[in-house]
C-alpha cells in the first residue's frame, strides 16, 4: 500500500480541482438543457399546441438562460485551459495526471442527475 500510495499523490490534486470546475460545468449542462428544451419559444408560439404550449416565463427566460449559457460555458473552457494545458506546459509538468482525472468535471451533475434531478 505504501508504494501505491505516491503514485496516487499525483492525481488527487487534479481530481479535486476538477470536482471544483464541475459546479459550474453542471451549471451549464443545466443551462444547456433548458435551452434545448425551452429556447425556441417565442410570442407567436404562445397559442400553437405543437411547440409544447410555450409560456410566458420560457420566453421571457430565453436570453437569460443563452447569456448564462455562453458566460459559464466560457468560464469553465477558461478554467480547463489554465488548469489542463497552460498551467502544466508552463511548468514543465507532464499533462497525464490531469487529463486522465478530466471526466471528473461530470461528476457533480451525474449525482445530480442519479438523485431524481
Amino acid at each position: 500500500m505504501r508504494t501505491a500510495l505516491p503514485a496516487l499523490r499525483c492525481y488527487l490534486p487534479p481530481l479535486l480541482v476538477h470536482l471544483l470546475i464541475g459546479v459550474p460545468a453542471a451549471l451549464a449542462v443545466f443551462c444547456t438543457r433548458w435551452y434545448i428544451a425551452y429556447g425556441h419559444c417565442g410570442y407567436d408560439d404562445l397559442g400553437r399546441r405543437d411547440l409544447d404550449g410555450c409560456t410566458y416565463d420560457q420566453i421571457e427566460n430565453n436570453g437569460f438562460a443563452l447569456i448564462a449559457l455562453i458566460l459559464i460555458g466560457s468560464l469553465v473552457l477558461l478554467l480547463l485551459l489554465l488548469f489542463d494545458v497552460l498551467r502544466p506546459l508552463h511548468a514543465g509538468r507532464p499533462l497525464k495526471p490531469r487529463l486522465l482525472t478530466l471526466p471528473a468535471v461530470l461528476i457533480p451533475y451525474a449525482v445530480y442527475v442519479t438523485n431524481g434531478g
